[in-house]
């Protein structure tokens, strides 16, 4: 049986969920730094797409770690993606403020 992907399609098929919620998460940082046209600097949208790629490989194998399907993991990539590593580090830093007030 030949496992060559043909196509871009069946290239996607045959990447592991977190590896698409790594691609997912650079892909849509990128698109949204060039929409909100607040900071295009290039060096800013290659930062932008390497942290949000990092921060999903990240919640990737937290979602392993919780016993989860690893399919989450795409969808986390785009949150991350969307949201931003400045708003998930905002959300990240509220959560453990939480839950270190009531220690």
């Amino acid at each position: 049986m030949d496992h060559n992907p043909k196509t871009l399609v069946e290239l996607f098929n045959a990447l592991p969920p977190y590896i698409l919620g790594v691609l997912l998460a650079m892909v849509i940082s990128i698109l949204r730094v060039i929409y909100d046209k607040e900071e295009t600097k290039p060096l800013r949208i290659i930062l932008e797409s390497l942290l949000c790629g990092v921060l999903s490989l990240t919640a990737s194998s937290g979602i392993t770690a919780m016993g989860l399907n690893t399919n989450w993991a795409i969808f986390a990539g785009g949150m991350i993606g969307y949201f931003g590593s400045t708003s998930v580090r905002v959300i990240a830093l509220r959560v453990m403020n939480k839950k270190a007030d009531k220690l």
